[in-house]
């Protein structure tokens, strides 16, 4: 990025010496067979031109007066410009300044179909690179687009209603921010844009270089599409940073690799919505929500609106590394297969329901047609993870025939406040093979690039913070109608000295304003402070379900007390020591459950209702003690240092 300034600037300052002094010779831009840019000179275009061949030598400059730019494309492909020699049907194309603003940054888009209202805007469009298209009543054909060069976008809509059907893009080469959609192959902004994007087939590949990019209060519609985004490669004097616009790798404290995500959704009251579309990224993630450009999110007003929906829809990671959304997002009958967490965040889990879609339909105007919404199929959500389920920042409801197939825990809560709702009346299911269902833990994400991680000392009672009554930054988990096989461990340490080195708070390091969602490391609105956080209980409930594992207090450790950029897989990844609570409570209430203890398990409230059973598995015997005394284990409710121990016997 640095070295990308210096050079734009050393380019302005050529320029404007080529303008002014005689050792620089300014050539003609009018059309030729052929022509040559010897070193030392500069070819400033000033109208459209077309050639047969055209070499540029080392220290040879193609520029634009001021307020346009100049794109080179060779037999339609958009290629940059750079020294070489080129031949075939070379078009160097005048368009005007397409300047988009984000925080301080002020990017000068180049596309090859610029939309707003009116229908294409040929002055701001490279036609050469677009293909064959038409467009006729608000329906646009037959785009086809091809870049080898950077920072170069597709399709660029900035106001109207507009179908594009059947467009194929495919981009090499890295993008320059894809916080604002610099580079992307499809972009939508501003609150009068909504698009619709159908049969579309989109490959990219190369840093910070996404397939789709809704933003800015724009409403875009996916369906019957291929999205694939695969990695590139980083300049080579780019430095790892967490600063919004600027980051082209995803953070190591995310636990994750990889620098290109496959979509982005920023603008505080944007919508996108995937509808039977497959969507992958190579790594990073797939569903990225990210921070607003400051112009659009008023100060005094931080709520988010914006909705993430995907329906019968592959969500994958192909790399195996990578998460399938980011901040919040609906699924309604998907197939999630990824590397790391389905979500980072929350999000709704859910079948598609025709009911259901017909009702979103409606709602968030997707278009479509009786024959579309019967042509799709109900199916359930299933989720296959690499490692997480979901690490939970806000909130999780998982219902009707859903599958959650992961290696570790289902649910991961790093320091925040977070519920989870799980409904298992239409068949839900959870399996994890380290059998782990919830696992509560610090905020162990380090605070910057450079930050270390290092393991707290065991905490130390906060005397505000009381473990058997329900408080605004515990863990909700609500579970209902659904059998339950794994552990639930309360790992969080509270007290004063939590989270040494590390802990990030609500917004990110890079200066994304606290309580709004950011793809930089930190927390959605509503995460908790990792390193003043006196305490967190998790509140379970289960009504009319079974579970057979421990449920627990636990002193959760990390497999290195210090953890650096070189050990990212270690973080979210403890074991747990049950134990008494010391700011980390564990409420259980059983409404019609069962218990089949597996371990000694730590509480500090229990409420047994009538027709709940707390049992050891075969060959075992069960006991109880609350401060020490032995209790019988019957229908009320215990409060106090509550210890349920397991005996052969």
């Amino acid at each position: 990025m640095i070295m990308e300034k210096i050079f734009i600037k050393t380019l302005a300052a050529i320029s404007m010496a080529a303008m002014l002094m005689m050792s620089f010779t300014a050539i003609d831009a009018a059309a030729a067979p052929g022509k040559s840019i010897a070193s030392g000179l500069i070819w400033v275009v000033d109208k459209t031109a077309s050639l047969s061949s055209l070499t540029i030598a080392d220290g040879a400059f193609i520029m634009a007066p001021d307020g346009y730019s100049v794109t080179m494309t060779v037999d339609g492909v958009e290629t940059g410009i750079v020294p070489g020699a080129y031949k075939g049907d070379i078009v160097l194309t005048l368009t005007e300044k397409n300047v988009f603003k984000y925080y301080q940054l002020n990017h000068q888009f180049r596309q090859a179909l610029y939309l707003d209202k009116t229908g294409v805007v040929a002055a701001k469009s490279v036609l050469p690179a677009a293909g064959n298209y038409k467009l006729s009543n608000g329906i646009l054909t037959g785009a086809k687009i091809t870049s080898v060069g950077e920072n170069f976008n597709g399709i660029f809509v900035a106001g109207g209603t507009y179908t594009i059907k059947d467009a194929v893009i495919d981009f090499t080469g890295n993008g320059g921010d894809d916080f604002d959609g610099f580079g992307a192959a499809v972009m939508a902004a501003g609150n009068d844009t909504t698009l619709i994007l159908d049969g579309a087939k989109i490959k990219s590949h190369g840093a910070a270089r996404p397939t789709v990019v809704a933003t800015r209060n724009s409403t875009v519609i996916v369906k019957n599409s291929t999205l694939q985004a695969m990695n590139g490669i980083l300049p080579a004097d780019y430095v790892p940073n967490v600063t919004l616009g600027e980051m082209r790798a995803v953070p190591w404290m995310l636990g994750l690799s990889g620098n290109c995500r496959a979509t982005n959704l920023l603008g505080k009251n944007t919508t996108a919505t995937y509808i039977n579309s497959s969507i992958s990224s190579e790594s990073w993630g797939v569903l990225s929500a990210d921070g607003d450009d400051e112009s659009q999110e008023p100060a005094e007003d931080n709520g988010r609106k914006e909705k993430l929906i995907a329906i019968n829809s592959k969500i994958t990671n192909t790399g195996k590394v990578g998460y399938g959304n980011y901040f919040t997002a609906s699924y309604y009958g998907c197939e999630i297969n990824v590397g790391d967490y389905a979500s980072i965040g929350g999000g709704i889990y859910a079948a598609s329901n025709p009911e259901t879609i017909s009702k979103l339909n409606a709602e968030y105007k997707f278009g479509l047609t009786p024959e579309e919404l019967k042509a799709l199929p109900r199916t359930g959500t299933h989720v296959t993870s690499g490692r997480f389920g979901a690490m939970v920042q806000s909130s999780v409801k998982v219902m009707d025939d859903t599958i959650f197939d992961t290696e570790k825990a289902v649910f991961l809560v790093k320091g925040a406040a977070a519920d989870i709702n799980v409904d298992g009346s239409k068949g839900a299911r959870l399996n994890s093979k380290n059998g782990i269902i919830i696992q509560i833990l610090e905020n162990d994400d380090p605070m910057g690039i450079a930050a270390i991680y290092r393991e707290p000392s065991d905490p130390e009672k906060a005397k505000d913070f009381d473990v058997t009554s329900v408080n605004k930054s515990d863990v909700t988990a609500a579970f209902s109608n659904i059998a339950l096989k794994g552990d639930i461990y309360n790992g969080f340490p509270g007290g004063s000295n939590n989270v040494k080195g590390g802990g990030m708070a609500g917004g990110a390091p890079g200066g994304m304003p606290g309580g709004a969602a950011d793809d930089s490391g930190g927390a959605p609105s509503g995460g908790m402070p990792g390193d003043n956080a006196l305490g967190k209980n998790l509140v379970l409930k289960l009504d009319n379900s079974s579970i057979t594992g421990i449920i627990t207090a636990s002193r959760a450790r990390h497999a290195k007390a210090t953890i650096t950029s070189e050990d990212y897989l270690l973080l979210g990844e403890v074991t747990n020591r049950p134990c008494a609570a010391v700011n980390n409570g564990v409420i259980l209430t059983l409404n019609g459950s069962a218990w089949t203890v597996t371990g000694t398990s730590y509480l500090t409230s229990l409420t047994i209702g009538d027709g709940s059973t707390i049992t050891a598995p075969e060959g075992c015997k069960i006991s109880m003690t609350v401060d020490g005394a032995a209790k019988a284990i019957k229908a009320g409710t215990y409060k106090g240092n509550i210890v349920i121990t397991v005996m052969k016997g």
